[in-house]
């Protein structure tokens, strides 16, 4: 019994997806660029591109080798020990983890807008949607706009919202002015 609860115990760690060993699909000296890096860099590609066209992964893997190549030859040059590109680096990692935490926090898919909504902030600037010949875009021409524009706002909300919110749990003092 004590075998075959081993026996187990191994089989799942070798079969555990965090144990398997990455997909290499290139190398640029000593560094690899995997699959998961492939795949990383697919999910950011809009959703007009198909993302199974072997051309497209063909021109991202070139990208990626490209990529590692430059920052390689930055490195050489001493560039990642700049005082200018550590800050650099310092304000994207701001921006990646505030933007990360907010898009935790305010999932995209989770801002909804009814047709009743859209409805009425037609009416309300139908006035101010007008075509070339002056008069007022119809609704249905110009409903998707709408929406995206309204998801927008809703958006933006939701981020000012979060933020107020968060800021109660931590002391600001604004020294000085700016001028």
């Amino acid at each position: 019994m004590k075998k075959l609860l081993t026996a187990l115990i191994i089989a799942t760690i070798t079969a555990s997806p965090a144990m398997a060993k990455p997909k290499i699909i290139a190398k640029v000296d000593g560094t690899v660029i995997t699959e998961q890096d492939l795949n990383d860099l697919l999910k950011t590609l809009p959703a007009q591109y198909d993302k199974n066209d072997p051309e497209i992964k063909k021109e991202l893997i070139k990208f990626l080798i490209d990529q590692e190549i430059l920052v390689q030859e930055a490195k050489k040059e001493g560039l990642d020990r700049d005082p200018q590109v550590k800050k650099e680096i310092e304000n994207a990692v701001k921006q990646i983890l505030a933007t990360a935490l907010l898009n935790r926090k305010i999932p995209a898919d989770k801002i909804k807008v009814t047709d009743k909504e859209l409805k009425e902030f037609y009416e309300k600037h139908k006035n101010e949607l007008k075509g070339l010949d002056g008069k007022p875009v119809p609704f249905d021409q110009i409903k998707n706009f709408l929406k995206a524009q309204l998801i927008k706002q809703k958006q933006q909300q939701a981020v000012e919202d979060y933020i107020n919110s968060i800021k109660k749990k931590h002391t600001v003092k604004i020294i000085g002015e700016v001028k």
